[in-house]
């Protein structure tokens, strides 16, 4: 059993602002699925795109919308969505309170994003698969 809660550590911030805590991982013992909770800041928004990937999203806090090729839709804490792999979206937060959400998605699936992420947050990276455990803080 792997317990944790959101802290700095396991948190990279996106170019936008947008913070994803890497919540359960591989690394720490989850064999198929990675668990994320991302927050998106006052009028923030994720990038528009597509992944071969899908996410199973669960709205936790404040409100926002998703947006698709044919859907736009308001959400508000206690909605899920499906996205589908390669379905073009972006999540948008349309109050001034953070939008956060947990999103769930196949092991390994963004581990390329993440270690993007990291490696602008100034962490070197000690595996070609980002190792949370063990990481080190440039200039720390």
């Amino acid at each position: 059993m792997f317990i944790t809660a959101i802290n700095d550590r396991i948190m990279c911030k996106t170019n936008s602002g947008n913070k994803i805590y890497w919540m359960l991982t591989q690394e720490n013992g989850a064999p198929n699925f990675e668990l994320r909770y991302i927050e998106i800041p006052s009028n923030g928004k994720s990038s528009y795109g597509k992944h071969p990937h899908e996410h199973e999203v669960f709205v936790v806090q404040g409100k926002g919308k998703i947006v698709g090729e044919n859907i736009e839709e308001q959400l508000k804490p206690g909605m899920a969505v499906f996205v589908p792999g390669n379905e073009e979206h972006q999540w948008i937060n349309t109050e001034t309170e953070p939008f956060g959400f947990i999103c769930v998605v196949p092991k390994g699936a963004e581990a390329s994003v993440q270690a993007t992420l990291l490696k602008m947050a100034g962490y070197i990276l000690l595996s070609p698969r980002v190792q949370r455990v063990g990481r080190q803080r440039l200039g720390n």
